[in-house]
């Protein structure tokens, strides 16, 4: 279950701009014959002026006049909290959290204040500080809906769906409730256990339009195959697969419910026209991954299918990058390449040049050309620092090859950006509770590991074998042989009931 939550942390819910211009404090300037003032009309004026920049848009206006204000008027609170939200808003933390510091001295019961400053400590990653500010804001003033989802995004971090669902629950009938509400109260849910809770507050979205955002979908599916409701499931997964052709976090959690015959169901659809490219691009994608259990002729299909999508569309960046996916995932990467290369010529946007530079390295490492695998694994990665959705998985890639590439100086600060991108990215959880161990850091490593093991999506047996495979030699190395023999006993009831 954990990677549906890891995927709405993924979604950036925080937007302290957002908050913090819809809580613009009243204007209030300082009195005449304050020291070092100039006349109050031309301070108002600018004061004003910045107001207006801030909520145009033009943030460094908007920074330049607030200064002009505090220059002339230090104790201007009114300007320092302007001040905070234009430097958040141009990536300026340290500026930003100073000028909302002095605000809240300024003003204490200001609970805007304190709200803005723990959104911008949170988007800097100091969680604890946030957290502080937040919970005294909400203190402050119990309505404060934007300081209860930064909370509830805090606990879901922390694995606390209780906590998470307490902050948001009683706003759910509220006016102001919005979608990034909602995606958080059910994750809440759904890390608390209650998947038909998830489903209550979120399954109506996915047939709405304009579509919710990926990780609406996802959660979703994950709620209902774990509250055995498959045909909910299933339903979620024919929307999400053709709405988001290139997600592959949709398509893994799908791949548990979709058969030949939800295959069979799109062929049907075909009518032999361009409206099919994103039908072909799915069966083919499908087929692409279910290849290991398919006969040749299938995998001949699957390419069969991308490859009619391109002769659909031949200048679609997607269905040029799907068929090079296709050709790599079936180890044909000598094919891949040119393919994914006439991908990136075709002007891709969004996503998109992050998961075709993901692919290429892919290809290239399949092919022995590590030279090349690290310039494309890295080109992707330096894409992926400027999405607003960073792709973890696609870093995370990255990470892996450096560490087959004994390069664990830059494979280290590869994992600490996904972290800070997404904290709840299990995967990258383990790869650090083994840097902590080789760093004879071992009460902490375990701490690490047991964490990924308590909430790993219990159907990743992959992950939670490796998971307790490390705790079992961890706590033996330790001589913690009560806790060794609880791993390998969870790895002898496994290895028991998977067999025939």
């Amino acid at each position: 279950m954990m990677k549906a939550v890891e995927a709405v942390r993924a979604a950036s819910i925080v937007s302290v701009a957002a908050f913090c211009l819809a809580a613009m404090p009243a204007h209030t300037a300082a009195p005449p014959g304050s020291p070092g003032t100039v006349p109050r009309s031309s301070v108002e004026a600018v004061l004003t002026q910045g107001w207006a920049d801030l909520t145009g848009g033009r943030y460094e206006e908007a920074a330049s006049r607030f200064r002009q204000v505090l220059a002339r008027r230090s104790d201007a609170s009114e300007a320092l909290f302007g001040l905070g939200i234009a430097c958040g808003k141009l990536g300026r933390p340290q500026e930003a959290r100073e000028a909302l510091e002095r605000y809240v001295r300024l003003q204490p019961s200001a609970a805007d204040g304190h709200s803005a400053l723990g959104l911008v400590l949170l988007a800097a990653g100091k969680r604890v500080e946030a957290k502080v500010e937040l919970e005294r804001a909400l203190r402050l003033e119990p309505q404060d809906l934007e300081a209860a989802k930064a909370l509830a995004d805090i606990e879901i971090e922390e694995y606390d769906g209780p906590r998470a669902v307490a902050f948001l629950r009683r706003f759910a009938a509220s006016p102001e409730f919005d979608d990034e509400a909602r995606r958080l109260l059910a994750a809440g849910y759904a890390e608390s256990g209650d998947y038909q809770g998830a489903l209550t507050t979120l399954g109506s979205m996915i047939d709405r339009r304009p579509p919710p955002v990926p990780e609406v979908f996802i959660l979703v599916i994950s709620s209902a195959l774990r509250a055995g409701d498959t045909a909910f499931a299933v339903h979620a997964c024919d929307l999400g697969l053709r709405l988001y052709l290139n997600s592959d976090e949709i398509e893994q959690r799908c791949l548990h419910v979709v058969s030949m015959s939800f295959i069979k169901q799109l062929e049907s659809t075909l009518r032999g026209s361009a409206e099919d490219v994103p039908a072909l691009i799915l069966m083919g994608r499908l087929l692409a991954e279910i290849a290991d259990s398919m006969d040749q002729a299938n995998q001949e299909r699957c390419i069969t299918l991308l490859g009619k999508a391109v002769a659909l569309s031949p200048a679609d960046p997607v269905a040029l990058y799907n068929l090079g996916r296709g050709l790599r995932l079936l180890d044909r990467p000598e094919q891949a390449i040119p393919t994914l290369k006439r991908a990136l010529a075709a002007n891709p946007t969004g996503e998109l040049p992050t998961l075709i530079w993901t692919e290429l390295g892919l290809s290239e490492q399949k092919l022995g050309h590590d030279s090349g695998a690290e310039d494309a694994f890295d080109h992707a990665f330096q894409l992926n620092r400027g999405l607003s959705r960073h792709l973890v998985a696609s870093a995370f890639i990255f990470h892996t090859f450096l560490m087959t590439e004994n390069k664990k100086r830059q494979a280290e600060e590869v994992l600490g950006e996904i972290l800070r991108w997404n904290p709840t990215f299990l995967p990258a959880r383990m790869e650090h509770a083994r840097m902590l161990a080789d760093q004879g850091r071992l009460v902490d490593a375990a701490g690490e590991a047991e964490l990924v093991a308590t909430n790993s999506d219990p159907d990743d047996l992959t992950l939670l074998r490796a998971t307790h495979i490390f705790l079992l030699q961890l706590y033996r190395r330790m001589g913690r042989a009560e806790a060794a023999v609880r791993h390998e006993a969870w790895l002898k009831n496994t290895r028991t009931a998977s067999e025939p």
